[in-house]
């Protein structure tokens, strides 16, 4: 939705122009007062209610600063200018509110609740002077109706982004199906005689550091190759969860275990000993074992991975960091896509599969937003794993 026209086709259908920009300017000195009141009832509603509010992951700094950006959003919608720049904004706006995982069907009341609130400004202002009053209120419906068309706009882009990455799963399902066994049956054999070697040399592999290097990375390469067929097949399978009560910590130490990440990666767990959640352990380990994985590569395998869990409003909340550099801000909205990865090495298919069992067990996955002066600051990443 980078194409400028489809924002100037818009204003031509709503007929919004030059006079209404400057009534929506003329406005902004009194409108301005009540943005505050408006912003902190908009807010108060969406943390009520539990699927909206799923989008918010970094507490009561988020809505810190969500609230300053609405601020700024609606300043911007009185004052203008409505060009192109405008436009961009407004489209970058609406990817973050998919990106975060709002709910379309809120995004549209939101919408409505801010619409009422400002309209009643409007006319409790204006009302003695009813051409202006008239004037004034129809070019706020025209802009919260192109604001509305805009993020719109981006979840139809999001739907067919979905719709594209479930036809490149489909193909992998088969591609997958068909495949796999047939790799792990040569692989295995590479594994056997690898064992055997290390079996037969036995004294020589110590008395030569460059053989059992060699012999190590070999072992290392097919842990890999198997690790990416496992996640081929899981993918391909969609296997619903088997839930079971699970000790959250023992479920940490079982991804721990699983990852088999080097020395120099150093894993802090602060989960509580007494958390449990319903989940299938198989899965949800795997979940955990590839975040850690990817933090583990990430920071070069050097560094620290921080694990923490709470449980609020009836849900548990995960949260995986690491050292490493982080995220790009400009590919942290396509990092769950199947076969999307920014490594050298990478099959991006261990985040779209954390995704995928996530969604299976009625959770959520996200990378935890930050600002830009905190991405200009801070290292690493953090990722959110919600449970209902």
């Amino acid at each position: 939705m980078g194409d400028f026209t489809f924002f100037e086709r818009l204003k031509d259908y709503v007929r919004f122009g030059p006079d209404d920009s400057r009534h929506l300017k003329e406005a902004f000195p009194f409108v301005e007062a009540h943005f505050k009141p408006i912003i902190d009832d908009f807010y108060d509603a969406i943390l009520t209610h539990e699927d909206a509010s799923k989008a918010i992951t970094g507490g009561d700094e988020q809505v810190e600063r969500l609230k300053n950006t609405l601020m700024s959003w609606l300043a911007e919608m009185f004052e203008g200018p409505h060009d192109e720049a405008y436009f961009d904004k407004r489209a970058r706006i609406g990817r973050m509110h998919v990106r975060i995982g709002l709910p379309q069907d809120y995004m549209f009341t939101a919408m409505n609740r801010i619409r009422v609130r400002l309209l009643k400004v409007v006319y409790d202002n204006l009302h003695p002077d009813k051409e202006r009053c008239l004037l004034t209120a129809t070019a706020l419906e025209k802009i919260l109706d192109l604001e509305l068309a805009i993020m719109l706009e981006t979840y139809r882009e999001s739907l067919l982004s979905a719709n594209r990455a479930a036809e490149r799963l489909a193909t992998i399902g088969q591609f997958a199906t068909g495949i796999g066994h047939e790799l792990r049956n040569p692989l295995g054999v590479v594994e056997s005689s690898i064992f055997l070697l290390r079996q037969r040399l036995g004294p020589e592999v110590a008395a030569d550091p460059r053989v059992a290097k060699h012999i190590d990375r070999i072992q290392s390469e097919l842990r890999r190759a198997n690790k990416t067929i496992t996640d081929l097949l899981e993918l391909a399978r969609n296997r619903p969860p088997s839930r079971q009560t699970t000790s959250a910590r023992g479920l940490i130490a079982q991804a721990v275990t699983a990852s088999n990440l080097p020395d120099t990666v150093h894993v802090v767990v602060e989960v509580p000993e007494d958390l449990s959640v319903e989940v299938d352990p198989g899965q949800m380990s795997q979940v955990f074992a590839n975040l850690f994985l990817n933090a583990a590569q990430a920071m070069g395998n050097v560094g620290r991975i921080m694990v923490s869990a709470s449980a609020r409003n009836g849900r548990v909340e995960f949260r995986v960091s690491d050292d490493g550099p982080g995220v790009p801000v400009d590919v942290a909205h396509r990092i769950f896509e199947p076969l999307f990865t920014t490594k050298a090495k990478g099959t991006g298919i261990g985040l779209s599969l954390c995704r995928r069992i996530l969604e299976a067990h009625g959770g959520t996955i996200t990378l935890a937003h930050r600002s830009t002066a905190d991405a200009a600051a801070e290292r690493g990443a953090t990722f959110v794993v919600l449970l209902s």
